[in-house]
């Protein structure tokens, strides 16, 4: 009865040894998901104001009247979107 009561305890802390390496494991995963979810956030965020901004329907808006104010304000938007880029490697955080 001793012996099967302690093979009985050594195979709960087995198990219990391998859900925490599962667990852990779950958890290093999940923060690489979300870790990869922020950058894209990021990434995103200079796009959505500038397009935010310049898409409202205001009469008086700079560069509304310029004949290549579109492609003036996607070059800033991809501008900025490199810049983030840039200083997310260099951060390493990409």
């Amino acid at each position: 009865m001793l012996r099967i009561n302690d093979a009985l305890d050594t195979y709960r802390d087995i198990l219990s040894s391998t859900m925490d390496a599962y667990l852990t494991q779950v958890s290093n995963r999940l923060g690489a998901t979300t870790k990869g979810l922020s950058v894209v956030a990021t990434l995103s965020l200079p796009f959505v104001v500038v397009s935010g901004m310049w898409g409202m329907n205001f009469s008086r808006m700079p560069m509304t009247q310029w004949p290549n104010g579109f492609w003036v304000l996607l070059l800033v938007q991809l501008g900025l979107g490199l810049l983030l880029l840039m200083l997310l490697r260099r951060r390493q955080l990409l």
